[in-house]
């Protein structure tokens, strides 16, 4: 091939816009070939043009991405719309209520459990005056009847019961009630529900 139509590494450098010494590596690599002379041996720091075409595949191969980070790409595409698809769905369950959040939850159980509690201790206060001067029995039956109350009262729950009493607090603390049954956060804990 005449020297003519070969160019220099310094002037691939330059029409590749990259150092001599990268046109070296990318040489080493097997990336870039040499110009070879009538008798097939390569010379020396010495290109065809066709390098250039080698330079823009071997950039566009550096773009693209492979199978197997386009597969890691998909998954994590998958996930997170089943994550946005999982989420909708308990959103309309809350909406209908057939889901309620830990914190409603603990709300209401605190209350209820609170409320037990100061039945129960309640129990010989009330009974103690009715049970002088009665038989053994009589005593039995005067203090199961009292915690089979409180018993019943606690097994009561209801979903409107919850929520009646959730809001009902809540209007007692000056909170916005409509905010509480759609998307806004209320920081209600269960120490605030000890109070009441």
């Amino acid at each position: 091939m005449p020297r003519s139509s070969t160019i220099d590494t310094g002037q691939l450098a330059r029409l590749l816009d990259i150092s001599p010494r990268h046109v070296q590596r990318l040489t080493i690599e097997g990336i870039l070939t040499r110009a070879v002379d009538e008798d097939g041996s390569p010379l020396r720091g010495r290109y065809t043009l066709l390098s250039i075409r080698d330079y823009c595949r071997y950039i566009r191969s550096q773009n693209r991405p492979d199978n197997e980070s386009q597969s890691t790409w998909d998954a994590l595409k998958n996930k997170r719309l089943a994550v946005e698809t999982e989420l909708a769905s308990l959103r309309l369950k809350e909406q209908k209520g057939q889901l309620h959040q830990a914190r409603h939850i603990e709300f209401i159980w605190t209350n209820m459990l609170t409320y037990f509690k100061q039945r129960m201790i309640s129990i010989p206060s009330k009974v103690a005056r009715r049970c002088v001067g009665k038989s053994f029995r009589e005593i039995y039956d005067l203090i199961s009847t009292e915690i089979e109350l409180g018993l019943r009262e606690l097994s009561a729950y209801s979903r409107t019961m919850f929520e009646e009493k959730r809001d009902e607090y809540l209007k007692a603390q000056g909170a916005d009630v409509e905010g509480v049954n759609g998307e806004t956060e209320t920081t209600t804990t269960s120490r605030d529900s000890d109070d009441s």
